[in-house]
């Protein structure tokens, strides 16, 4: 490396040295600032503004935005009939009745169908959820959904009762029996066949009974479980799950993952423990399956999402196909309403008769030709709309389990329907519209809606960060200067907070106490901003969408259109303009407030 020129040095030194003279000025009028400032006219100017905007309700940060609706008519007629009725009789969206029932589906055929196309191969296990607001109506509608399911197994628990209890006492005589043998193999007074016959009864695991649903397990029990089982579907109206897979309840407080993200893709999971006094414990588990249906509020969804990256970096989050419909609260009506119809005892019949049916050796399922051509011209139209600058972008580490599970769900349509061999060109393209609908669903968990304005959305992205940094340090006074120190990573400079902060003004959550929007990045001004209380307690969906009932977990924007700036009203004396204010109260004299204050 060349030594620098002395003079360019020197040049370097001088620059050095007249920054340090303009940062300290800076500072200095800043503090003069502060110091020549009055208590009393601050205090009454910030009133004067708190009351003017806090007298009016603000305005959402996004145009209201329906996402599209489950394609109820791509499943069966048995399964359509009872979630279309369901959904009305307990007035919930249908969509909350549709994920529920494509997750039973899933959960009775895995381990029995595979499907393939080419040498591409998928179990048919899915994970999705639906995030509603706790009161919307999950619980009755999981029971309404998931209870045939869950009574087909209580069912066969109880025929198989008998030849459990008969298999588990004999592999406790085969563990007595083994112990006798090794005292007498010890002194030399056995016959080894005999013994080795003993040691390799005694070494088959326990029988247990029949099992398929769980709900509340940590993920250690669930791979025992799955050792036993082979496969399981984890059907639960609560976050437990996310609490446990998140480390809520573990000593060290990490995420146990890897339970989940093997037996959704039907991998072999060997588990290996320090173990008790009889030695390391080995678990392995060939080709496990797990299907999870959630049903939860979207504030869990969120709250996992901003505070475990790890959730997301090991594409936990990704494999869940999401579905956020709007919730029918403060629209439903009160009144007698009948019991299930005929539609309920057809769907708990035809369940049942799928479960004993899909109970032999697992049997593969595969594409036709204008099926495989339908898929596969679906899936490059998504890769080339997961590029740089592309409307996909941000589904990059989702896009892969989309399409897998949209794959899943074609020859989970085909068994329930028809259980043919082969998955036909119209069962493709009727699971692709169920892919298409969690692909916009995923765009919204991400806060992007398809056709959105790409300025608007910054902006949107901007205020959000500029929110949640309010919430995460509650504060609801705060210089941009605050909030560029702790996000300086995302935003170089603090003018970048600008469209974030303009947005918020405009739509009424934030507004200058000190200077005004113009200022902010300039030298030597001193800008104030406050927000209002609700921004503490109020989760960031219902800042962004005011309240209303959508139940996403991030920010929406109208597709192609721009949000209408509020409308300008005449400032009177009645309802002075806040920037007018300032200009006012800074003029008057201490002569002139004396009976004020």
């Amino acid at each position: 490396m060349t030594d620098l020129d002395p003079r360019e040095a020197n040049f370097r030194d001088a620059l050095a040295m007249r920054a340090k003279l303009a940062e300290a000025r800076i500072a200095q009028r800043e503090q003069t600032l502060v110091d020549n400032a009055d208590p009393a006219t601050e205090a009454i100017l910030a009133d004067l503004v708190d009351q003017r905007v806090t007298a009016s309700q603000p305005e959402p940060l996004v145009e209201h935005v329906e996402l599209p609706d489950w394609p109820v008519d791509v499943l069966p007629d048995w399964v359509a009939d009872h979630v279309t009725t369901t959904a009305a009789r307990l007035q919930v969206p249908v969509d909350l009745c549709c994920q529920l029932a494509v997750g039973v589906l899933a959960s009775i055929t895995q381990g029995h169908v595979r499907v393939a196309v080419d040498d591409w191969a998928e179990p048919t296990a899915l994970f999705c959820y639906c995030a509603m607001h706790s009161g919307a109506g999950k619980s009755p509608a999981e029971k309404a959904i998931v209870g045939p399911l869950r009574e087909w197994e209580r069912r066969r628990r109880a025929d198989t009762a008998d030849d459990h209890a008969i298999a588990d006492a004999e592999w406790r005589v085969a563990q007595k029996r083994v112990k006798e043998l090794e005292s007498q193999h010890a002194k030399g007074a056995c016959d080894l066949s005999e013994f080795r016959e003993a040691a390799i009864r005694a070494a088959d695991p326990r029988p247990a009974p029949f099992r398929l649903t769980v709900d509340d397990t940590t993920p250690e029990r669930l791979t025992q479980l799955l050792a036993a089982h082979k496969r399981l579907a984890l059907i639960s109206t609560e976050a437990g799950l996310l609490d446990m897979v998140a480390g809520a309840y573990a000593a060290n407080s990490q995420a146990n993952l890897d339970v989940y993200l093997k037996a959704w893709a039907g991998e072999t999971i060997i588990r290996d423990r320090k173990g008790g006094d009889g030695g390391p414990e080995t678990t392995v588990v060939e080709d496990a399956l797990l299907s999870v249906v959630l049903t939860i509020q979207p504030s869990v969804i969120e709250k996992y999402q901003q505070t475990q990256p790890e959730l997301r970096g090991r594409g936990f989050f990704a494999r869940f196909m999401p579905s956020m419909p709007t919730s029918l609260v403060g629209t439903r009506r009160f009144a007698k309403r009948g019991g299930p119809g005929p539609e309920a005892e057809r769907y708990a019949a035809r369940i049942a008769d799928l479960a004993d049916t899909l109970s032999g050796p697992e049997f593969t399922i595969t594409l036709d030709d204008e099926a495989a051509e339908e898929f596969y011209g679906w899936c490059e139209q998504m890769e080339a709309d997961l590029a740089p600058g592309r409307p996909l972008e941000p589904l990059h580490d989702a896009s892969s389990k989309i399409r897998s599970s949209t794959l899943r769900l074609a020859a989970i349509l085909t068994t329930a329907s028809t259980q043919a061999l082969t998955v036909d060109v119209a069962t493709m393209r009727a699971a692709i519209r169920v892919g298409d609908y969690w692909v916009a669903h995923a765009m919204a968990v991400e806060g992007v809606v398809l056709g959105a304005d790409s300025e608007d959305q910054h902006a949107v992205d901007v205020a959000v960060d500029i929110l949640n940094w309010c919430r995460k340090h509650s504060r609801t006074e705060f210089t941009p200067r605050d909030v560029h120190l702790s996000l300086r990573r995302r935003y170089y400079h603090v003018e970048d907070l600008v469209p974030g902060l303009e947005l918020l003004e405009a739509k009424g959550w934030v507004w200058f106490v000190l200077g005004e929007l113009t200022d902010v990045g300039q030298r030597g001004a001193r800008v104030l901003a406050r927000t209002r209380p609700e921004v503490l307690t109020r989760s960031v969906q219902n800042l962004t969408d005011s309240g209303s009932t959508r139940t996403s977990t991030r920010t929406r924007v109208e597709q192609g259109k721009t949000p209408p700036p509020p409308p300008k009203s005449t400032p009177t004396d009645e309802d002075p303009d806040p920037a007018r204010v300032r200009v006012l109260v800074r003029e008057l004299t201490e002569a002139d407030l004396g009976p004020l204050l």
